[in-house]
């Protein structure tokens, strides 16, 4: 037969138990978030890097098309 502070007790522990499997989970989750913020600004990066280089790119192709129509028409 179990008394009154052994089943308070119990249900206590099981009570700690959960809050502790809570306090893991938003931990858990808090990193995820972090990582995920981290890993979103690097690809913005690379984003912008790939960007910048196609505009590049683009500049450099516009010119030498224009300067080898130039030379043709001359």
């Amino acid at each position: 037969m179990m008394t009154q502070p052994d089943n308070n007790d119990y249900f206590q522990r099981k009570e700690w138990e959960a809050q502790e499997k809570r306090d893991r989970y938003r931990v858990a989750a808090g990193m995820m978030n972090f990582l995920g913020v981290v890993l979103g600004v690097a690809a913005i990066f690379l984003l912008l890097a790939l960007l910048f280089s196609l505009v590049s790119w683009l500049l450099q192709d516009v010119s030498s098309t224009f300067a080898i129509l130039r030379t043709r028409f001359r």
